[in-house]
């Protein structure tokens, strides 16, 4: 098959939707499929990406128009090399498949109101690139744009059926995997132990590490996990926070919950495989996390979770020796008492490693791959793509 991807950046570096969908190019390219990218920005410098990159670009007065032209931009140019299926993860009028790792626009919408502040966050009237958005979820889901829908969890599929019945006939749930070797308890005493030093643990090394990774820290709960270490006293623990963009306005958010750099670490990147297994304790207080990675990659290294129902991956953990699972909008009184609760069996040596990582031993790379390849092979022999140009429909 000839495969295009259309999406805003291709660049796996970014992390989720960015990263599973290299992960996927690449396992078509090794199984000799071609694999064309589409999107405005390609691969920074040093960066590997797979397949041929193609820059296209939408212009117009405003953001709504904008991604309204780079839409059509996309399909025009995997039509022109006569892409037999198309991948989407990004808002588009149409598309062979739509791979929804981000689930619906307008839920992401209602987290980042919770998140700012909004409580109850109320819905306000959508505007610029976000009235364009909800109008291609519209066409997608509900008008048929979408041939076919993988979801990479239950909550998405759950919350797409909830808001568009009219496409649950079309979604097919492809839950994310991870590479189980690479992200391993046996990882601890070499992976984890030096990322370990490179913190100020002090005279005690032992010291529990709870790890946070988010590019969005706001969204995945930051402000949350701040006010609930504030609470545990003069118990030992130090936080690391991966992947923040703005360090310093972290930073002043961290001493403003009276936590100095003795007890938080921030870096802007983190090795994945070093932060799961350096961690004692993986914190995930999301707002919203569709899937979530950096939860399968801890639970896979041994390392225990605490998260909320707002993450897809939450439902990887059914017994309590992989971690706890706290209510949507948990205050952060509750966030404080689960962590309290796992420093606890930390100190009394009671960490099952195996137990843990038994949480995702279904959730390997390979068969998670082969079912998207299916899935592309599906729609494909089921006819021609429908990515070609059709301009009398309008646009959204």
């Amino acid at each position: 098959m000839r495969v295009g991807f259309l999406i805003d950046r291709w660049q796996p570096g970014r992390g989720g939707a960015e990263r599973a969908l290299a992960r996927l190019a690449r396992h078509l390219v090794e199984r000799g499929h071609e694999v064309h990218a589409f999107g405005a920005r390609g691969p920074a410098p040093g960066e590997q990406a797979p397949g041929v990159f193609h820059r296209v670009a939408g212009r117009g007065f405003s953001r709504g128009a904008r991604e309204r032209a780079l839409a059509d931009a996309m399909l025009d140019a995997a039509q022109s090399l006569a892409c037999d299926v198309t991948v989407g993860v990004r808002h588009l009028p149409r598309v062979d498949v739509l791979w929804s790792h981000g689930g619906s626009h307008a839920k992401t919408m209602e987290a980042v109101r919770c998140a700012r502040g909004g409580n109850p966050p109320g819905p306000a009237p959508p505007r610029g690139r976000h009235r364009a958005f909800l109008a291609f979820e519209r066409a997608l889901f509900a008008e048929g744009g979408a041939r076919a829908v993988v979801c990479p969890s239950q909550l998405v599929r759950d919350e797409l059926v909830q808001l568009y019945p009219q496409c649950s006939g079309r979604i097919s749930i492809a839950p994310n995997g991870i590479d189980l070797e690479r992200f391993h308890p046996r990882n601890r005493p070499t992976l984890g132990a030096a990322l370990r030093a490179e913190l100020p643990l002090g005279a005690a090394p032992e010291t529990p590490l709870i790890a946070f990774a988010a590019t969005n820290p706001e969204l995945k709960g930051l402000p949350a996990l701040f006010a609930a270490l504030r609470t545990l006293g003069e118990r030992p623990w130090h936080l690391l926070v991966a992947g923040p963009k703005h360090l310093a306005r972290w930073r002043r958010a961290a001493r403003r919950s009276g936590l100095g750099p003795d007890r938080v670490t921030l870096r802007p990147h983190v090795d994945g495989a070093a932060l799961a297994a350096a961690a004692d304790l993986l914190a995930h207080p999301t707002l919203r996390d569709t899937c979530g990675l950096v939860v399968l990659e801890a639970l896979a290294s041994g390392t225990p979770v605490v998260t909320t129902r707002n993450a897809g991956a939450a439902e990887c953990i059914t017994a309590d020796v992989a971690g706890e699972v706290l209510a949507a909008g948990a205050p952060p009184a509750a966030l404080a008492l689960a962590i309290g609760r796992r420093l606890e069996r930390l100190a009394d040596g009671h960490v099952d490693r195996a137990g843990v990582r038994a949480a995702v031993q279904g959730r390997g790379e390979a068969p998670w791959l082969d079912t998207l390849e299916a899935i592309l092979q599906r729609v494909h022999a089921a006819g021609p793509s429908i990515t070609a140009p059709v301009r009398a429909q309008g646009r959204p």
